[in-house]
């Protein structure tokens, strides 16, 4: 038992372990995820009702037994079998329609796996944004813990005063309240993954992001996009069906056919031969194709509404994309410019400048690290969205 117990733990820790990077996330969750295993259910289901229907009718058989008055009248006998057909053209046409929808249902699928995958990589990339945001809070904290220290010893022996004190114990209340708030936001995380991977516990310790794809001009990597666009795909095979469906509901109008063999006996004569009957369309399917003709024209403005809105979302994430990038190099080369703290504490220590200065200067050094890391955030998950269509 120690030895499985034991065995079971490092299975559990391999699995933590590869569970680190984006990749090895990503391929649990599409491995383990309870919602597309639901997609794939409901894809199966939906393949499996449209591949019905397709063929004739099923024939019909009857039999009639009538007795005659008087007894020497006799009885009489009837024994029929039919079968029933559409126009020919319709049970193609209608195939056609299935292959369709059969196609279309695997592209939604196809849409939402990449709706869930793409959240999963968003939160991925907030998790490694809050490990960089750990890591600066928790040296924060220590560095205004000593600071915070030297001071009541100065207190102690009567040099300083209370007023730069409660700003030194303020500036250590704002850190540590930082640290607890991205700790809390950190754990919210973990049980996020807890609901992505199917109930597997993943720790991402990660605190670099990793390397974003060469970004082309925005024409070309709309133009990626829109080709491996599953929504598109959705309402272009909506359209192909839409036609086949007009198609089919054209032959619909067209004559059916019956054929059969039918006899009947009666006072000891049998009479036997074929059944033949023609359906006569008046009616029944009356506007059906002016209604699958319109729902034809609905899904073709659909396509065209759908290609100008993307094409306005994806240039919306080309933006962020490019202002996050821009950004990112101005607040790289003001944190160059800045000084670091150890130089600010050296300047404090040897009253260069008053707690009221380093209080402010550490501040606009802690914010400008903060946006600088929010930008980087920025950048990659613009990056992400942009290039939702790889994720498979």
């Amino acid at each position: 038992m120690r030895t499985l117990t034991h065995t079971l733990v490092l299975i559990l820790g391999f699995s933590l372990a590869k569970a680190q990077t984006l990749d090895s996330v990503l391929n649990l969750v599409k491995a383990q995820n309870k919602t597309l295993k639901v997609y794939q259910s409901e894809t199966e289901a939906n393949v499996m009702a449209f591949r019905t229907g397709l063929n004739p009718e099923n024939p019909t058989a009857e039999y009639e037994i009538l007795f005659g008055t008087p007894k020497d009248a006799g009885n009489q006998q009837d024994f029929a079998i039919t079968q029933r057909f559409d126009f020919p053209s319709s049970y193609t046409y209608r195939k056609q329609a299935a292959g369709g929808k059969i196609k279309q249902a695997d592209f939604i699928a196809k849409a939402k796996g990449q709706e869930l995958l793409l959240n999963v990589k968003l939160d991925w990339l907030q998790w490694v944004y809050l490990n960089q945001l750990n890591l600066s809070y928790t040296e924060r904290v220590k560095d205004v813990e000593k600071l915070h220290a030297a001071y009541q010893k100065k207190m102690s022996a009567g040099d300083g005063n209370v007023l730069d004190l409660n700003k030194v114990k303020l500036l250590l209340l704002e850190t540590k309240t930082q640290l607890k708030r991205n700790e809390q936001q950190r754990e919210h995380l973990k049980q996020k993954f807890v609901a992505y991977t199917g109930g597997s516990m993943v720790t991402v310790d990660a605190k670099a992001y990793p390397a974003n794809p060469r970004v082309p001009s925005f024409e070309i990597l709309d133009s990626l996009i829109e080709a491996g666009d599953p929504l598109l795909k959705i309402y272009v095979a909506q359209q192909t069906i839409a036609a086949k469906e007009t198609a089919m509901n054209k032959a619909l109008t067209l004559p059916g056919f019956e054929a059969g063999y039918h006899s009947q006996s009666i006072l000891g004569q049998k009479y036997q031969g074929i059944h033949l009957g023609l359906s006569i369309p008046l009616w029944e399917r009356k506007n059906t194709v002016k209604q699958k003709r319109l729902e034809q024209l609905v899904a073709e403005n659909r396509v065209i509404d759908h290609r100008l809105e993307h094409v306005q979302k994806n240039r919306v994430y080309y933006q962020q994309y490019e202002e996050a990038t821009y950004l990112l190099g101005e607040y790289k080369a003001l944190l160059d410019q800045l000084k670091s703290e150890p130089l600010l504490d050296k300047a404090l220590q040897f009253g260069e400048i008053s707690v009221i200065q380093y209080y402010n200067e550490i501040l606009s050094l802690y914010k400008t690290r903060d946006a600088y890391l929010e930008y980087a955030l920025q950048q990659q998950q613009a990056v992400s969205r942009l290039f939702k269509f790889t994720l498979e």
